[in-house]
């Protein structure tokens, strides 16, 4: 997928359709209980735009799953290893209930990101350690949690809860005060 490009990627909170620029995942505490209201979100992602979105991290990701899986001589995802560990591609082909469990498990802030950045949001880049001038402070929907994932008519569609709100972190360090 072309950068600045989303094209089909569909999202919607509460019913409503939703900027995807303006769309984020919790880090850290994914998953947890949020102080912020959770609202409904789902997000639409033609399986044609997926692998491009996807590529890099999942094939990366599955090449460690290898690489695991024979240094130690087991498998944390038997059944990865005994589909042969496919590509995206191929998994989008052969094995959509695997390749939707691995995107649940570890890949739902990638997919995020990438959407992001194929909708033309580039995050801020810290100079130091403590930059405020980077902090992203755009106000957006951020995901708290993904609760289902599914393919229905060549979308892959996902599901959950989320909050509004500006998303700053303020890191300070050193000095005391003057």
């Amino acid at each position: 997928m072309a950068e600045g490009q989303a094209s089909g990627i569909r999202c919607e909170v509460g019913g409503q359709p939703h900027p995807l620029a303006f769309l984020d995942c919790r880090e850290l505490n994914y998953g947890q209980h949020s102080v912020l209201p959770l609202h409904p979100f789902r997000l639409s992602v033609p399986e044609a735009a997926l692998a491009g979105l996807l590529d890099e991290p999942f094939n990366s990701f599955v090449q460690d799953c290898r690489e695991d899986d024979l240094q130690y001589e087991e498998s944390d995802l038997p059944e990865l290893m005994q589909a042969g560990y496919p590509d995206i591609t191929a998994m989008l082909a052969g094995h959509r209930p695997l390749l939707a469990e691995m995107m649940y498990d570890f890949m739902i802030g990638d997919l995020m990101w990438a959407i992001g950045r194929a909708s033309g949001y580039c995050r801020p880049r810290a100079r130091c350690l403590g930059d405020v001038a980077a902090a992203d402070g755009r106000a957006y929907f951020t995901v708290n949690k993904v609760e289902k994932i599914h393919f229905v008519g060549g979308q892959v569609i996902l599901e959950g809860q989320g909050y509004y709100g500006a998303y700053v972190i303020w890191l300070t360090h050193g000095g005391g005060r003057k």
